[in-house]
Parts: structure tokens; sequence; C-alpha cells
């Protein structure tokens, strides 16, 4: 009787793999409309976990449009054009200095989030 919970102990130590985090160069934020990415980002960022904070993120391909905020519209109350947009704003309102904000607003979808956001970084150099 032991197997199967061994079996969901396995998958569900796949699934949530919790790393504790580590300094970096900085944080890479792929585009979304929750709200919690970019607060938890930016409390790892005024914990000194890294000097800059990437988010990213355009345009929804299939609408052509920013998804609207998720959570908390009363805090983060813009109208967000993009996800990067949005990501940036709520990254400001919690501690977060623009200057540390490398923002990259042209990708649709999340390869380009990658893509998009490698050749920002590489122009920094």
């Amino acid at each position: 009787m032991q197997k199967p919970i061994k079996i969901i102990d396995d998958i569900t130590n796949f699934i949530f793999v919790e790393d504790k985090p580590q300094e970096c160069d900085i944080i890479f934020l792929p585009g979304g409309s929750d709200p919690a990415v970019p607060e938890k980002a930016a409390e790892l960022f005024n914990a000194g976990f890294a000097p800059f904070l990437l988010p990213s993120g355009g345009v929804g391909i299939k609408t052509g449009k920013f998804g609207g905020v998720k959570k908390n519209r009363d805090v983060y109350d813009k109208d967000y054009q993009t996800d990067c947009e949005f990501y940036s704003d709520v990254l400001l309102k919690n501690g977060v200095p623009i200057s540390a904000i490398i923002p990259e607003d042209q990708s649709g979808y999340t390869i380009q989030n990658a893509f998009f956001s490698r050749r920002v970084t590489d122009d920094l150099e």
C-alpha cells in the first residue's frame, strides 16, 4: 500500500520543486497579468538577490492587447497597454527604482519573452 503514496510524493516533489533563492545578475519576469509574479520579484530585489529586473511581454497574440489585471485592481489601476508596462508599474509600486527595471515590451508569447529579453540583455553589454 505504500507504493501509491511514494508515487504521489514523487509527483508532488517533481511538480512543486522549491529551491531557496540565490543571488543572480537579473530577475526575468515572463509576461502575464497576475501581480503576484512582479510582487515576488520586487521582494527578492529589495532583499538584495539581484540588481536588475527584466519584465517581459507585449500584447497577447490572439487579442492584440494586454489581458487585464487579474488581482488587486484597486492598487494596479492604470490603463496598461502591455504586460511589461503592467509588471513595471507593480515593481515601482513595490519599491523597485526605475533604474533597476530593464523592459522588453515586444514579445507576444512565452518563447518570444525569452528570445527578445536575451536581445535586450545582449544590447546592454
